[in-house]
């Protein structure tokens, strides 16, 4: 079986960082190497810890014991290794999502620090990058709803962070040392191993009453929840600095922060076809004005490196939107779905025509006389990248589709000795293009990553192959297979339908 592929990649300083599930791999952009690997402690590196703990206390007072789930020792089992009649080892089962995986990445403008948020546990893990590219996790903060965006301000100091339920926060890169933080991973499962003791002195007050109850049996249950001491685990909030900037009444998708005419700015779109615009710290709870235009969900923004005044936004629709995003003016649209039909015909002659989902747009600048830009699009499940041009009169010309050897998704942009650009693009290696169930061939290979030059023609792909694979310590089981497209394809859940609960 293939290697993961990596659903986020993230440019810091002249090192690449890639999420491969749990795992974040970090290579050099100019030779492609591996440089390192982390990973979070997992449920099995708990219960050694836990192990070595009580052998170390044998000697004195017993340890007070804790109580492992049965989850924890399926997981211990399914990490050992097996041994077949023949006295061969089997290979080990590799149970990616053993740990939150990570959606979504941002670095810092000086390179030194790397921000992964984890979904599951919705936290905001912060890594500091060493000269040699090694990652050391320094902060990981709990943030009351699961963030789905992350930047970080042009001074490096403090993170935005917006949630899928409406809200951006401002947070500092590096908490304060004196204040109180969320434990780690290794912290939080120990306690949460524990069982809670119940607190003292606090009764339990049942709904019901003696005049809303007719019956023998109700009023002796009534008695006995009275007598109740254990309450019901009350939220708390985070006890880390964290500041609530602005909300939304609906799901947040993308977030920019941008500065105009000596101004700053924050950009938020959300799931209801809003793109707004808000006055930066600490005025962002004063409202500029409202982008209005779209009739499907907005996944993505981008504004082009020196053309500030434009915004370039797509979600589930046919076309691209160009704003003038200060005044709220759409300048003009450029035509997507039928080069997205066109891309897809190719991989798929039978595929049917459907509205695409964009899952990313970038900018690069041509490396030549002309140094157009030019701006980059991605959709989900869809085996290619889409060139445009962005004209001296606002508006997005189709110069060139890329084929690539899976769907893309994830690209981060690289400045090459000061002046030309190369673009790495991470490629899904499980499954066939076009299809995020259908899985390919063990004998068809495809690589993780591909390096693609820009140039006045467009994109070219580096040869040969810059970035080696890395190994992954096991075989993915079926089951982690079959969870695998959710971590890969999830925008097009944007796209509403009748009954579709809120996601927390």
């Amino acid at each position: 079986m293939a290697n993961l592929p990596y659903q986020c990649l993230q440019k810091c300083g002249d090192i690449l960082v890639a999420a491969n599930s749990t795992r974040i791999d970090s290579f050099n952009l100019e030779s492609g190497s591996l440089l390192s690997s982390w990973s979070p402690p997992t449920m099995g590196d708990l219960q050694i810890s836990e192990s070595a703990e009580l052998e170390e206390a044998a000697d004195g007072p017993p340890a007070k014991k804790r109580k492992l789930s049965k989850a924890s020792d399926e997981v211990e089992a399914q990490a050992d290794v097996k041994e077949n009649t023949n006295g061969k080892k089997k290979n080990k089962q590799l149970n990616v999502f053993e740990s939150p995986a990570v959606i979504t990445m941002a670095s810092t403008k000086a390179g030194g620090h790397v921000i992964a948020v984890t979904g599951e546990d919705k936290s905001i893990r912060v890594f500091e990058v060493a000269s040699n590219g090694s990652l050391k996790q320094v902060s990981q903060r709990a943030m009351p709803k699961r963030p789905c965006a992350v930047v970080i301000t042009d001074d490096d100091s403090t993170i935005i962070s917006a949630d899928k339920f409406g809200d951006v926060y401002a947070l500092p890169l590096l908490p304060d040392a004196t204040s109180a933080e969320v434990p780690s991973a290794e912290e939080d499962s120990k306690a949460g191993s524990e069982t809670p003791e119940p607190a003292a002195g606090r009764l339990f007050k049942p709904a019901a009453n003696e005049f809303t109850i007719h019956s023998v049996r109700n009023r002796k249950a009534l008695e006995n929840q009275k007598r109740q001491t254990n309450w019901p685990k009350e939220k708390t909030d985070p006890t880390f600095e964290h500041n609530l900037l602005l909300g939304h009444v609906s799901m947040l998708t993308d977030l920019l922060l941008t500065t105009r005419n000596g101004r700053k700015y924050i950009i938020t779109a959300d799931r209801d076809e809003h793109i707004r615009i808000s006055r930066g710290m600490p005025q962002a709870h004063i409202i500029e004005g409202f982008c209005l235009g779209h009739t499907e969900f907005i996944s993505r923004l981008c504004i082009p490196a020196g053309r500030d005044d434009i915004l370039v936004s797509g979600g589930g629709e046919d076309e691209l939107y160009i704003w003038d995003w200060l005044s709220g003016k759409l300048l003009s649209k450029a035509a997507l779905r039928n080069h997205v039909d066109s891309a897809v015909r190719d991989a798929s002659p039978e595929a049917e025509s459907k509205k695409p989902t964009v899952s990313g747009i970038y900018h690069a600048k041509a490396s030549g006389q002309d140094s157009r830009d030019l701006i980059i699009v991605s959709c989900e499940a869809v085996p290619a990248l889409f060139v445009y041009c962005l004209t001296a009169q606002k508006t997005l010309e189709h110069q060139q589709t890329v084929s690539l050897p899976g769907n893309a998704l994830s690209v981060a942009i690289n400045t090459v000795g000061g002046a030309s650009q190369m673009l790495v693009v991470s490629v899904d290696c499980i499954h066939k293009p076009r299809s995020i169930k259908e899985r390919r061939e063990q004998t068809v290979s495809c690589p993780s990553l591909v390096a693609l030059s820009v140039t006045d023609d467009g994109l070219t792909e580096v040869s040969p192959l810059l970035f080696a694979a890395v190994k992954d310590e096991g075989a993915l089981s079926e089951k982690e297979l079959a969870k695998l497209p959710n971590l890969l394809y999830n925008i097009e859940n944007f796209r509403k339908r009748e009954g579709a609960p809120e996601e927390e």
